[in-house]
């Protein structure tokens, strides 16, 4: 196993997708610059997983995408806040050229979990802690990332 070193995360404009508002986060391995382009591809796939519609009694239209430029592998994360107090998760994966859904145990990662322990946080705090509604969830403050 490889030592742990941290990897640049940077909060993105928020993407809005019908009705659903969803914050977006970058990481990168290494020194290369951030390469949006690279996730073009997989946006719409994991946004066309989003259930219909974006705002019901138990679900706020709210989530977050990570686009995860990695070493040899490059990961795109969409989480949304459903049935109240639940994250389904998706996960998509490029390593190959072609983008698809993680299968077997590919997974989240620590700098992934990162973010989503962040996002449990600003959910906490706006949607579950009080009757503020989707737009502070959207614009809380970030967390200190590296």
């Amino acid at each position: 196993m490889k030592s742990y070193h941290s990897r640049p995360i940077t909060p993105r404009e928020p993407v809005r997708y019908r009705d659903w508002m969803l914050k977006s986060y970058e990481i990168v391995y290494g020194s290369a610059p951030f390469d949006p382009s690279r996730f073009a591809e997989a946006r719409p796939l994991a946004l066309a997983s989003l259930p219909e519609p974006a705002v019901t009694a138990v679900r706020p239209g709210v989530g977050f995408i990570i686009e995860h430029q990695g070493n040899a592998v490059d990961y795109l994360v969409l989480g949304w806040w459903d049935r109240e107090n639940e994250l389904p998760l998706r996960v998509f994966v490029r390593d190959d050229g072609a983008w698809r859904p993680a299968r077997g145990s590919e997974s989240v990662c620590v700098w992934d979990l990162q973010v989503i322990w962040h996002e449990r946080q600003a959910y906490v705090s706006t949607i579950l802690g009080s009757s503020r509604g989707r737009d502070d969830y959207i614009h809380h403050p970030g967390a200190e990332f590296p």
